[in-house]
């Protein structure tokens, strides 16, 4: 009897905390895709015309125990990045893409197109 009644309560405990788990990686996850969209709409870039309704999370990766990249697209209504004001800029649709990367929360990098450090507010050197 004391067999049967192990071979019921492993599976299940084991089910259980498989099921904690997963509801602990995302909720982690919904997490730091809310941070990753709060950072964007207060990046300069997004601020100065971002276009709310372009907005959409690309790709969501877990890397490790504790950091994420996401990747999220997005439009400004201008051409360049950061803060542009007091610039000349063309006013054409400009399709943009930035990759977050979070480490227990905290924002580490913010790259667009490759070729801007949204954090640093300067080009990438390459």
């Amino acid at each position: 009897m004391k067999y049967a009644l192990s071979l019921v309560l492993i599976p299940v405990c084991t089910l259980s905390a498989l099921a904690i788990y997963t509801w602990g990686v995302w909720c982690f996850e919904a997490a730091a895709v809310e941070r990753a969209l709060e950072f964007l709409r207060s990046s300069p870039t997004y601020g100065f015309d971002g276009i709310p309704e372009s907005v959409r999370v690309e790709n969501v990766e877990r890397i490790g125990l504790t950091s994420w990249r996401i990747t999220i697209a997005f439009v400004c209504r201008h051409s360049g990045y950061g803060d542009r004001t007091g610039k000349v800029i063309l006013p054409v649709l400009t399709p943009h893409r930035i990759r977050i990367e979070l480490d227990r929360g905290h924002i580490i990098e913010a790259i667009i197109d490759e070729v801007w450090n949204e954090l640093t507010q300067e080009p990438i050197k390459r």
